[in-house]
C-alpha cells in the first residue's frame, strides 16, 4: 500500500489498445496502492477499462470502426496528417470539455502525449497538477536521433549523422505540421492560455513530470529530451484475461514443426490487406506452422477456409503467453509488440505500416534481433525469404536470446506508479 494518502488519478489516452494498455497497468497498480483511478478515452475502450476494475470516462472524438477510417488513420504517408487534421483535431473541444469534467476535483492528470491533445489545455485552465507520458522513443523527436518519420530515407540517414541538418529540417517539419492543429490552437487562445508551444513536440510534455514509458534497449535519455523526464521502462499490462482456449493450447504445445506467429496489434489489423493469406503461404512453404493473431473478421477476409492442418486462426491471444512458443513472431512493430517480443527471446520480422512503427522497427534491427520489410514489399515471396534468413540466423537468434533477460526484468509498472506518487507528493 502506498504511504501516500488516497488521491484520484486522472488517465487520458486515445487511439489503439497498445495506446491504453500501459495506462490500464499503472491503474491496476495504483489502484493495488489504495488510489482512485479514471481512464478517459475513446468510448470503443470502455469494456477493457471496466475489466480493469477502473473507472471510465468517455472523452471523445470516437474512431468511426470503418475500413475506410482505418485505412486513413495506417496510411504509411499521410496518417498522421489524417489524425490530427481530420480526427484529433476537429474534436478538440468535444475532448476538452470531456476531459475537463472527468478531471474535477482530480490530485493529478497523467495524459499520453501526442494522442491526448487536450490535457495540456485542461491543466493549463483548471490548474490540475499533471504527467504526460511517451509511450515510444521516437514521440521526443530529438534532433540527435535519426528521424525514422520522414518519408525520404536518404534524407533520415543524413539528419541522423547531423543534429545541426536535422534541426534546420524540423523547423520545416514544425511549420508544416501546426497547420494541421489550427482548431487546437484557437481553443487555447480562446482559454487565454499564454502559450506558443508546438502542441505536438515541446506543448506535448508536463514540465512537472514526463514518464518516459519504454524500454532502455530501444533507446534512452538524449540531450534534448524535457529536464523533467524520468525513464520507467515499459508498464506492461496482464488483462487478467480468461485461460487460453483448449485448441489453442494443444496448437502450442505441438512439436511437428516450427512455428511462426503473425499479428499486427490492434491497430494496423484492421487494414490487414493479404498480410494474413501471405504469411499462411510463406510459412505454408517452408513447412512450418503459423499462428494468425487477426485481431478481428475484416483481417482475415482473405484467408482460405478451411485452414491448412497446420495453421490456426484466432482473434485474439495474450503475447505474454503465445510468444515464447514461436520460433519467430511477425508483426507490425507497435512498441507493447516490439517489447513482448523481446520478452520471449524470439527473432522478429517486422512489417511496419504507420507512425512509429518503422522507428520501433529499425532500433530493433540495429539491436540484431529484427529483420524489416517495408509494407509495400512484404509479399509471400518476401515473407517466404525473410522467414528462411530469421530461422537460419544464428547471430540474430544469439541477440534475440541475449536482450531477453534484460527485457523481462524491466519493471515499468512500479516504475511508473513511483514516479507518479512523487509527483502527487510534490503537488
Amino acid at each position: 500500500m502506498t504511504s501516500l494518502p488516497s488521491r484520484h488519478i486522472v488517465f487520458a489516452t486515445s487511439g489503439s489498445l497498445g495506446d491504453l494498455h500501459p495506462f490500464l497497468a499503472l491503474g491496476g497498480e495504483l489502484l493495488r496502492r489504495g488510489h482512485r483511478v479514471t481512464v478517459a478515452t475513446n468510448a470503443a475502450h470502455e469494456a477493457h477499462v471496466a475489466r480493469a476494475g477502473l473507472a471510465f470516462r468517455h472523452m471523445r472524438p470516437d474512431p468511426d470502426g470503418t475500413p475506410a477510417f482505418h485505412r486513413r488513420y495506417m496510411h504509411p504517408r499521410s496518417g498522421g496528417e489524417f489524425v490530427y487534421r481530420h480526427y484529433l483535431g476537429p474534436a478538440i473541444r468535444h475532448s476538452y470539455a470531456d476531459l475537463a469534467a472527468a478531471s474535477r476535483g482530480a490530485d493529478l492528470l497523467v495524459s499520453q502525449s501526442l494522442m491526448a491533445l487536450a490535457a495540456p489545455l485542461v491543466a493549463a485552465s483548471t490548474g490540475v497538477p499533471w504527467v504526460s507520458a511517451v509511450l515510444q522513443p521516437m514521440s521526443f523527436f530529438s534532433l540527435h536521433e535519426r528521424p525514422n518519420y520522414l518519408p525520404f530515407a536518404p534524407l533520415s540517414w543524413l539528419c541522423g549523422r547531423s543534429p545541426e541538418l536535422h534541426g534546420r529540417v524540423f523547423g520545416y517539419v514544425r511549420q508544416h505540421t501546426e497547420r494541421w492543429l489550427d482548431p487546437v490552437l484557437a481553443l487555447r487562445a480562446e482559454l487565454g492560455i499564454a502559450s506558443r508551444a508546438h502542441p505536438l513536440y515541446e506543448g506535448q510534455h508536463s514540465p512537472r513530470r514526463v514518464l518516459a514509458m519504454f524500454s532502455p534497449l530501444l533507446g534512452g535519455p538524449q540531450p534534448d529530451w524535457p529536464a523533467a523526464a524520468v525513464q520507467t521502462g515499459t508498464a506492461l499490462y496482464l488483462d487478467g484475461a480468461p485461460a487460453l482456449p483448449d485448441a489453442l493450447r494443444r496448437f502450442l504445445a505441438r512439436n511437428d514443426a516450427p512455428l511462426a506467429v503473425f499479428t499486427l496489434g490492434s491497430a494496423a489489423s484492421n487494414d490487414a490487406g493479404d498480410f494474413y493469406a501471405d504469411g499462411l503461404a510463406a510459412a505454408s512453404a517452408l513447412g512450418m506452422r503459423a499462428l494468425l493473431v487477426t485481431g478481428g473478421l475484416a483481417a482475415a477476409s482473405s484467408l482460405p477456409e478451411p485452414l491448412p492442418e497446420g495453421a490456426m486462426r484466432i482473434g485474439y491471444a495474450p503475447f505474454e503467453a503465445v510468444f515464447p512458443h514461436a520460433a519467430v513472431i511477425v508483426h507490425s512493430g507497435g512498441v507493447a509488440t516490439s517489447f513482448k517480443a523481446l520478452c520471449a527471446g524470439k527473432p522478429q520480422i517486422i512489417v511496419p505500416h504507420a507512425h512509429d512503427q518503422m522507428d520501433n522497427a529499425l532500433r530493433l534491427r540495429a539491436l540484431g534481433a529484427a529483420l524489416v520489410l517495408p509494407k509495400r514489399r512484404a509479399g509471400r515471396h518476401a515473407l517466404r525469404a525473410a522467414l528462411a534468413r530469421a530461422l537460419a540466423d544464428e547471430r540474430m537468434h544469439e541477440a534475440a536470446g541475449r536482450l531477453a533477460e534484460p527485457s523481462r526484468a524491466e519493471d515499468g509498472v512500479q516504475a511508473g506508479c513511483h514516479a507518479i506518487e512523487e509527483a502527487l507528493g510534490h503537488g
